[in-house]
């Protein structure tokens, strides 16, 4: 049975028995006091009676007649026409004996009252029968009535409590509903309440809890989606050299070869072991930016650029570029070691993106009360769908030339690390044929304005 449901049969049992129950008791009250007042008019009339035939009696006898039986009988029979008009019937009897009897129904229901006269006649008794028939089908009537009564409010009472009570209970249903859709993994519903009681505040806790419940499993599904496919890539990046590795080392030991093969051979060996170990330090940097804090310094601007300069001097050679510094603030804060590895990384990739002949800028200044490092290149760009992927875990905008300069994809993986492990903003800004820029965005507390 629903909750609805057992409030309403539950409410209605109670009311029906609440309301009956004090009817039935105010009907007994009013029978009881009715009954009671027709017992002192009994008593009262009776008394009245009595005297009167009392006064009669001494009246008779101060005219000096005997009172026996027979006047006796005149007397009451006289009284008992008398008040047998009026629905009452009197009897006399004189210690028991019967002297007169008025007319009764033996089926009719009456009240009765019977004392003793006046002294010197107390050995006379009159019994006074008055018919409360009325009294009883008057009674009859109302019960009746609460019966009647009972029939039509019982039905009226359950409709109108049964559109209360589902009014009442509405909040429930959407709860219900909500936590239904929730568990078959629709963790965007929500409990569209604006009540401003108990069912509303529920509603409104519900729905943070709801918001908190779709925040987990949406960042833990995209963390698992972002495992898997990392541990994808790593597969499919292991597999390339691996192969090739086993391959050349077979040929090696298998093939008779002159020595310019073998140093063919071997310089293949050479570059795809160099893969490798590119693969495995990115991972592992990328391992401890995860789990280790960062110690910030002052690090002079113009230093840290030189020595970016010098790591990648033979690469701006061997590829024709110009790499052009410009430092407008002194110093910034952070990790050094971790931001020559941001630049270094981003420098690299311009220079696979620049043509020879062209330039690349490392400039460093301030903006809106922040440090600035940025990388630019004029070289190939890219689309936007790539900029929405780029700093993913082995993500390669062109696999070919990516794996011609032994890249696995973790480069801008780990610039964004970095980023985040001195709380500063990433910038990336493309378009295809014009180039690219990338800025690390030092926030004030971090940045080297501070002297």
């Amino acid at each position: 049975m629903r909750f609805w449901q057992k409030t309403l049969v539950l409410m209605l049992v109670l009311f029906v028995v609440v309301l009956d129950v004090s009817v039935i008791m105010i009907m007994n009250k009013s029978w009881r006091l009715n009954m009671g007042r027709e017992q002192q008019r009994a008593a009262s009339d009776q008394a009245l009676i009595a005297n009167n035939i009392y006064e009669n009696l001494n009246s008779i006898k101060s005219r000096g007649m005997r009172i026996n039986d027979t006047i006796l009988l005149d007397v009451a029979r006289s009284y008992g026409e008398y008040y047998r008009e009026r629905g009452i019937s009197l009897e006399l009897s004189n210690q028991g004996t019967p002297i007169y009897a008025g007319p009764s129904e033996p089926s009719a229901r009456y009240i009765s009252v019977t004392n003793e006269l006046p002294a010197p006649y107390g050995h006379l008794q009159l019994t006074y029968r008055r018919d409360i028939e009325a009294l009883y089908a008057g009674q009859d009537e109302l019960n009746r009535y609460f019966v009647y009564i009972n029939c039509i409010s019982i039905p009226v009472l359950a409709a109108l409590m049964y559109v209360l009570i589902r009014k009442l209970t509405k909040p429930l249903q959407s709860l219900a509903d909500s936590t239904k859709n929730i568990a078959e993994g629709n963790y965007g519903k929500r409990v569209q309440l604006k009540n401003r009681d108990e069912f509303g505040e529920l509603a409104r806790h519900f729905n943070r809890m709801a918001d908190a419940v779709e925040k987990q499993v949406t960042d833990l599904s995209a963390m698992a989606e972002e495992k898997q496919r990392m541990v994808d890539n790593l597969a499919h990046e292991l597999r390339t050299p691996l192969t090739s590795l086993q391959g050349f080392a077979q040929y090696l030991n298998a093939a008779h070869i002159d020595e310019e093969e073998r140093i063919t051979a071997s310089g293949y060996l050479w570059s795809e072991t160099l893969r490798l170990k590119n693969l495995v330090f990115k991972l592992l940097d990328l391992s401890v930016l995860s789990h280790q804090p960062v110690e910030r310094n002052r690090i002079p601007v113009m230093e840290l650029f030189e020595s970016v300069r010098r790591m990648e001097q033979a690469n701006l050679d061997a590829a024709g570029i110009e790499l052009i510094l410009e430092a407008d603030i002194p110093a910034v804060w952070g990790d050094r070691e971790l931001l020559e590895s941001f630049l270094v990384n981003c420098l690299e990739n311009s220079i696979h993106a620049s043509t020879p002949g062209s330039e690349i800028r490392l400039a460093a200044y301030e903006q809106d009360a922040a440090a600035v490092l940025e990388v630019s290149d004029s070289g190939r760009g890219m689309s936007a769908g790539h900029l929405e992927r780029v700093f993913e875990p082995f993500y390669r905008v062109d696999h070919a030339r990516s794996r011609e300069h032994g890249g696995a994809g973790l480069g801008l993986a780990l610039c964004r690390q970095i980023a985040e492990a001195h709380q500063a903003q990433l910038s990336l800004s493309s378009e295809e044929q014009k180039g690219t820029t990338i800025k690390l965005i030092l926030q004030l507390h971090n940045n080297g304005l501070l002297t």
